[in-house]
């Protein structure tokens, strides 16, 4: 068998930065070490003794962090597994198993840090459990000594705060009420990660093991604050850079997106190793990602390729059974576009031209503006979440629209027209939209509508119903957001049962994008039109264009396609009237397969159906969980409401004269006892010191 590849000695650098003097200064084990364990193992782990495959480990049987030696003597080889469960000379009792991907996300990472690089790159499409990936890698670090902390960089607020709770929520007193994180041995796992925006300290000293979370943007606006914690940490934490295709390079045009790329790579100075993750290949603006290299495209000369070290694509998704399988609806409209006759030409007129959105989708803006399209678009999405109900009433809808002011038209129509749906909205505008997100995913609702918050790593896996009411064509925005309703739910259908239904309008390069979900070919999630000139021919005399608008734009019929089944429209017409018949909640591309399969089994006898049980009712959730920065906001808010009771109980209202003052000494008296200011207050504990001496008031 091959050995695993070489992997350096001594680990210069940021590596080696912030270790204990009475350490080894070599690190890892020299090619040469490596080959004398494998030997001296005879090619088997030394606990399990399963054959070692490559990315077997040399591991220290003393720790290098607790002063073990690199030497053979103190050496063994362990499996991959066996590594992960001894950590520093512990029996961790993990009950994570991780996906493929996200072993090789953690293997690819250490070989790489043995290796003195200090990126990986991965590309992962929606749903492949990245951020567990990278806090499942967090704990191995931290358990090898390797780092003391992680810093996680996303596009939004609702990204930032899903990481912290996702992983570990605490309630008022610290204690851990739930999280990912109960999956990992809690004798030495990965601690807190608290969302942070300008909070100083960043991490606490006394709490080695934790990391915070933050956003892009908060980064480009409070960078002393991120750069200041990045050099007094400098060679000991983990950088990660999630949804890096939001994060802009140096060098293009000063935006906020760019700046924060520039920083992103400041900060990746500092780092141990930065883990950049991302959904597509390029950024969202068509140009390279951060940090990233590119090769030649084999077939194509005029294109390149994102070098990544890790992968995770819808195929593996579906092979393992974590990502759902699709049926995507796509519907016609026909389009009259008007052209307005030249007014100084009595023989000119105007001109009217009708086509099909299927053949030409240039004017899809307009198309999609028309109320004679969009609102047939969204009835075909209440219908498919009615459907998907039938199954497990907590299945939901997503409808994503091309601008606020259409979300909100979208949102009055469902109201207006379906009056017993619970439809939520979540647009950039409102102050409580990550409120909205969070909600939509814990409380009973049908159908989120939204522009782009809840296309960028959002998680609800109730989510089974995607209704696309966007211009936007690229491929990785439309994986991305399709993305949202192929997560397999662990609470709903057996996992191979459940399905995706995508509603869509049936233009050229949205059915470009089926192919691409047909073909299973994540490589391709940014298609980038380029349009170029013919070389040599004359450049074009400039001309007054007449006036052309569109006129109207209907709705027409509506064909499906699935992985494996395509239905014209005449087909889904006839299935969808048998579905009304038997009151069946199967999608039509399923319906079609079971009723084609009886046509060929008629003569075999007929097996009783077997009965649909409603699923059980999942436990109403009235609240979603707060992070640590919400929980203080919240505590600090009731200490202000102490201090109104507390004067109103002496004969103070805010109208009487001088309130304003009794306000400030009130406080004043508050925070004296408690030896905190609001803004000092930076952790539950102390807000809940400020709550006590409030009450005592």
């Amino acid at each position: 068998m091959s050995i695993a590849s070489e992997a350096s000695g001594v680990l210069p650098g940021k590596g080696s930065r912030g270790a204990v003097s009475e350490t080894d200064p070599q690190r890892f084990f020299s090619s040469t070490q490596r080959q004398m364990l494998y030997e001296a193992a005879d090619g088997r782990c030394q606990r399990c003794s399963s054959a070692l495959v490559e990315g077997w480990h040399a591991d220290h049987r003393i720790p290098w962090a607790d002063g073990g030696r690199t030497e053979v003597e103190n050496g063994q080889a362990l499996c991959d597994a066996c590594n992960l469960s001894k950590g520093r000379g512990m029996q961790y009792t993990d009950t994570f198993v991780p996906r493929p991907f996200q072993a090789e996300v953690n293997n690819q990472v250490l070989e790489r840090i043995r290796a003195n690089l200090d990126r990986t790159i991965v590309l992962a499409s929606p749903g492949s459990g990245k951020t567990l990936a990278y806090q499942s890698l967090a704990t191995r670090l931290i358990r090898e000594g390797l780092i003391d902390y992680v810093a996680v960089f996303v596009p939004r607020v609702a990204l930032a705060e899903q990481c912290e709770t996702s992983w570990m929520v605490t309630d008022t007193t610290g204690h851990i009420v739930s999280g990912l994180c109960g999956l990992f041995d809690a004798t030495k796992r990965l601690g807190k990660i608290r969302h942070r925006v300008n909070e100083a300290p960043l991490t606490f000293p006394h709490q080695p093991g934790t990391g915070f979370v933050s956003t892009y943007s908060a980064l480009v606006t409070n960078e002393n604050t991120f750069l200041r914690w990045a050099r007094q940490h400098e060679g000991r934490f983990l950088l990660i850079a999630d949804e890096a295709q939001f994060c802009g390079a140096a060098g293009d045009k000063d935006d906020g997106g760019t700046k924060a790329g520039a920083l992103v790579e400041r900060m990746h100075e500092f780092a141990l190793h930065t883990l950049l993750l991302t959904g597509t290949p390029y950024r969202a603006d068509n140009q390279r990602l951060i940090l990233a290299d590119y090769e030649a495209d084999p077939t194509n000369p005029r294109q390149v390729t994102l070098v990544r070290h890790a992968e995770a694509t819808y195929a593996n998704g579906i092979a393992e059974v974590y990502l759902r399988k699709f049926e995507m609806q796509l519907t016609e409209a026909r389009v009259s576009r008007r052209t307005m006759g030249d007014p100084d030409d009595r023989n000119s007129g105007d001109s009217l031209l009708e086509y099909n959105l299927s053949d030409d989708g240039s004017d899809l803006v307009p198309v999609l503006k028309d109320t004679k399209t969009w609102q047939p678009l969204v009835d075909r999405v209440v219908t498919a979440v009615k459907d998907k109900q039938k199954f497990n009433p907590a299945y939901r809808g997503l409808i994503s629209c091309m601008g606020q002011a259409e979300a909100r038209k979208v949102q009055k129509y469902l109201q207006d027209r379906h009056p017993d749906l619970n439809v939520g909205i979540a647009v950039s505008a409102d102050s409580d939209a990550p409120l909205a997100l969070a909600e939509f995913k814990i409380k009973p609702m049908d159908i989120l509508v939204t522009v782009r918050m809840a296309f960028i790593g959002y998680d609800c896996p109730q989510i089974t119903v995607v209704g696309i009411l966007t211009h936007y064509r690229d491929g990785g925005h439309l994986m991305q957001l399709v993305g949202r309703g192929l997560r397999v739910w662990k609470d709903g259908q057996k996992a191979r049962e459940q399905s995706c239904v995508i509603i869509a309008p049936d233009d050229p390069k949205m059915r470009g994008f089926l192919a691409l979900l047909r073909e299973e070919r994540d490589e391709g999630l940014r298609i980038i039109e380029e349009r170029e000139p013919d070389e040599g021919a004359d450049p074009p005399s400039p001309t007054q264009l007449a006036l052309t608008y569109v006129e109207s734009a209907i709705a027409t019929t509506t064909r499906a396609a699935s992985n494996e089944v395509d239905m014209e429209a005449d087909e889904v017409l006839l299935v969808e009237s048998i579905k009304r018949a038997v009151d069946s909640a199967e999608t039509v591309t399923k319906l079609k397969q079971a009723i084609e399969l009886a046509g060929i089994m008629l003569k075999i006898p007929e097996a009783v159906p077997a009965q649909r049980l409603e699923a059980n009712p999942t436990p109403v959730v009235t609240e979603a969980p707060k992070t640590e920065r919400q929980q203080i906001a919240d505590t600090n808010a009731r200490v202000s409401d102490a201090v109104k009771k507390y004067l109103y109980r002496c004969g103070l209202t805010p109208e009487a004269p001088g309130y304003q003052d009794a306000v400030t000494k009130a406080t004043f008296t508050v925070n004296t006892a408690s030896g905190f200011t609001s803004a000092e207050a930076n952790t539950v504990e102390k807000a809940n010191k400020r709550l006590r001496a409030a009450l005592k008031l």
